[in-house]
């Protein structure tokens, strides 16, 4: 145990001098840049990018990608430009700079700034800054699989995706079994039985639960919801009137908000996503705004302005971990990328500058901005991924017009997005061979009759599990061995099918029941147990996520999900 330990601390030291290092990499990208790099328009030179020719490309691009409509705001300097373009509703509603959209995790920013005003306010509860270790401010929920890494894991580490836990984005929300809906603190609560695959500060590892944990450690040290800390002490005093923390706040709000879409491609339709409780997602991803407030919000961040101290923003923007290009990339960017406290950071073309995106089943968001360019820009659309890759091609239209870049050296978002896609579909027809790349052949079969591996299985952070065979219209009908899973109790609402490989192994293919073809749409391997009296006693999912989200976890049963039968 005590060489376990010595390592998981070797590796922390090392992990903070790679961190300097990234620092000092950005720093001396920066000084190094030359001046014609370092072009800032003069006040009078700015002029509104958001013109005729520009609307055209929006056009195209909103087409190409299928994105009903998309909203933009530039902060330039002093000047603030905003536009709405395309559909916000469906048949006629247009998208407006006042529209709202759900932001998804561009709500992490506001939630690591809560932290820091409320370290700024509240010394004695933080006497080690954002150093403060978790454990000593939620003594009694925030505990781990690990006893060094309850006891290590401070803010700074929850808030920068290096704990050494991975995304577990499947085991929140739905109400427990006397109907309550879960919160919170239910989300702390249930770290303890959630498997880490990695040491603390080893890796990146994005990490959507470690948000919620900072979301409860507001709610604890405040005595308020985060939602109404958030408006009294940035919204407010920023003047940010139109942004909420609620999906009722937003549906009675004086501004219109946006209906998200699904494209199907077979009838070549957008079809209506319902809007989702974001209560539990918390600061990971609750915020619903429009681009007009966040163009405040940005205007705050390049100044460094209030509410939050000189001190503050120091903090917030300094890098913590390290991010490899496999999970977070900028075409165009050079050295390394790192996480802050809820922003990536790295240089684009000389240029320090701070981004992040937000995902939602029917939703998505781009932030980013440049300080030492006072330049900031915002979308936000109504339909799933490809959202992201339609504001790709349009923010970076405007950047590289805004820094200069020839044409010939710009980045092709539309093509390398084209080919992520056709990757990711790849990946997905060709999931046998590359999760079970050494099946015997002929596969073994199963050991027991079908019928035997249904039943409700149980984990105590994912709860409940239940296995059926699957009706008549369901997908692989061609298949004979195969099952089925309706997940609906839980805060993203799936279903699976479940299709033999060989002996006790088996695929799960997962979708979004409300959202198909989305950003849940994936397949992962799965186990089955059976005990000495042949019974079918445990069924283990691949649902960690290991690095950007939902998806594999690739570290063997590390990252495995054990469900026990419960029905007998």
């Amino acid at each position: 145990m005590k060489a376990a330990l010595g390592r998981l601390r070797t590796r922390t030291c090392f992990f903070e001098y790679i961190s300097f290092m990234l620092i000092l990499s950005v720093f001396l990208q920066m000084q190094s840049s030359s001046a014609s790099e370092q072009h800032i328009l003069d006040e009078q030179e700015t002029i509104n990018s958001l013109d005729a020719k520009f609307a055209e490309l929006v056009k195209d691009t909103l087409n190409l990608w299928h994105v009903p409509g998309v909203a933009i705001a530039v902060v330039d300097g002093n000047n603030t430009w905003a536009e709405g373009y395309g559909i916000a509703k469906y048949p006629s509603t247009p998208v407006t700079p006042q529209t709202l959209f759900y932001t998804g995790s561009t709500t992490k920013a506001f939630t690591a700034a809560a932290l820091s005003l409320l370290i700024t306010s509240n010394p004695t509860s933080f006497p080690l800054g954002f150093k403060t270790p978790i454990s000593s401010l939620l003594p009694s929920d925030f505990i781990l699989q690990d006893p060094y890494l309850t006891t290590h894991i401070t803010l700074e580490d929850t808030l920068s995706h290096r704990t050494g836990l991975p995304a577990h984005d499947f085991s929140y929300g739905g109400v427990d079994e006397k109907g309550v809906k879960r919160d919170v603190r239910d989300v702390v609560r249930s770290l303890r039985h959630l498997p880490l695959t990695r040491g603390l500060r080893e890796r990146y590892q994005y990490c959507n639960v470690m948000f919620v944990v900072a979301s409860y450690v507001v709610e604890k040290v405040s005595g308020m919801w985060l939602g109404d800390f958030l408006r009294e002490r940035i919204w407010e005093p920023l003047g940010m009137r139109s942004t909420y923390f609620s999906t009722p706040a937003a549906l009675s709000a004086p501004e219109p908000l946006a209906q998200g879409y699904v494209f199907n491609k077979s009838s070549s339709n957008h079809i209506p996503v319902p809007y989702m409780d974001t209560s539990v997602i918390s600061g990971a991803g609750g915020t619903v705004s429009n681009v007009l407030d966040y163009a405040k919000w940005l205007r705050a961040l390049m100044k460094c302005s209030g509410p939050i101290s000189e001190d503050g923003y120091r903090e917030l923007f300094k890098s913590r971990t390290l991010c490899e290009k496999d999970d977070y990339f900028i075409g165009g960017s050079v050295g390394i990328s790192g996480y802050t406290l809820g922003w990536h950071t790295g240089v684009y073309h000389g240029h320090e500058y701070f981004q992040h995106d937000g995902e939602m089943e029917a939703f998505g968001a781009t932030v980013i901005f440049f300080p030492s360019l006072q330049y900031g820009l915002v979308a936000f659309s109504n339909t799933v991924q490809t959202a992201n890759a339609a504001q790709k091609t349009l923010l970076f239209s405007l950047i590289d017009d805004k820094l200069n870049v020839l044409r010939e050296e710009r980045f092709d978002w539309d093509e390398h997005n084209r080919k992520a896609f056709q990757e990711a579909d790849k990946d997905y027809e060709n999931a046998r061979n590359r999760l079970y790349p050494n099946t015997p052949n002929p596969p073994l079969p199963p050991a027991l009759p079908i019928s035997s591996y249904t039943g409700t299985f149980y984990h105590p952070a994912y709860h409940n599990l239940t296995i059926a065979l699957p009706f008549a219209s369901a997908p692989f009908s061609h298949i004979s061995n195969k099952l089925h899973i309706s997940r609906l109790n839980a805060a993203w609402k799936l279903q699976m099918n479940l299709v033999h490989v060989s002996g006790e192994f088996w695929l799960s293919y997962i979708d979004s029941t409300v959202a198909p073809g989305g950003i849940f749409k994936q397949v992962v391997p799965m186990e089955f147990r059976i005990s000495s009296e042949g019974v079918v006693r445990e069924v283990g999912m691949d649902w960690a996520g290991e690095n950007g989200g939902v998806g594999p976890a690739g570290g063997g049963d590390a990252g495995r999900v054990w469900f026990t039968r419960i029905d007998g």
